[in-house]
């Protein structure tokens, strides 16, 4: 059980790594959050912290990042409090600024002459918004769409090249892993994957999350979203909740 003083920590430690992609120090921690103890005492926690998984230090650094472990604890605690201020954005939208859900709104409600230019429609806003891989497709069926594979390319994470093995892997069977998938879960309209939980083992380094909705000609389609670990929850999780609403009052 983490105190509440780890738990900002932690917390903090998670959103710098998100934006540097880098091992975050307790010096760095220190002098960035204005935390009211030294570093001394910032690493004493960070330690303890990492004695019980939440906390990993690579050979190269002396500063941690986040596991798996952190990463859950982080979305049980901010993601599902609705008064969170980690959830608020600007607009007061959970994840989304108001220019962004007008244009979530606006791009999915113009003229999509078929279901299939819907879901490319779909991915495609996805992955612009999100700077992450996106696919969008229908529950059990073909017809996937996919953009912004280009997007994990610049991540720094596929510099190791059995990350990138195991992507084109996953694309290359997408339909029937897709297809596996809700058979399991078909009952959640939003799941969050992060690392070894993903059932999908062939991108188990990286984080899914997975919404779906209904289609205006009855059918189940879905939407998700594949990045790194250390992606913006806050916001990807919304984007996926607002694009499945949106879909959902046509």
């Amino acid at each position: 059980m983490l105190s509440d003083r780890q738990k900002e920590i932690l917390w903090a430690i998670i959103e710098e790594n998100t934006k540097l992609a880098e091992p975050v120090s307790s010096k760095a921690l220190a002098l960035k959050r204005g935390f009211n103890i030294g570093a001394p005492m910032i690493r004493k926690e960070m330690n303890q912290m990492e004695k019980e998984g939440y906390l990993a230090s690579p050979h190269t650094s002396a500063g941690r990042v986040p596991t798996d472990k952190a990463y859950r604890l982080y979305i049980q605690e901010n993601m599902s409090d609705p008064t969170s201020p980690r959830l608020r954005g600007v607009s007061g939208m959970v994840g989304l600024s108001q220019k962004e859900a007008e244009k979530v709104k606006e791009s999915l409600e113009k003229n999509c002459p078929d279901e299939q230019s819907l879901l490319k429609e779909i991915s495609r806003l996805t992955s612009q918004l999100s700077k992450e891989l996106s696919i969008a497709g229908r529950v059990g069926g073909e017809n996937t769409y996919t953009f912004g594979f280009s997007n994990l390319m610049d991540e720094p994470e596929f510099s190791n090249f059995s990350n990138i093995s195991q992507l084109m892997h996953f694309m290359d069977n997408m339909d029937r892993y897709f297809d596996s998938l809700w058979e399991r879960f078909l009952n959640d309209d939003l799941r969050v994957f992060i690392g070894e939980e993903n059932p999908i083992k062939e991108i188990n380094e990286f984080t899914l999350i997975t919404g779906k909705y209904q289609l205006p000609e009855g059918d189940q389609g879905f939407v998700s979203i594949i990045g790194p670990k250390r992606m913006n929850y806050r916001r990807n999780m919304a984007l996926v909740e607002y694009i499945s609403k949106v879909i959902n009052d046509k």
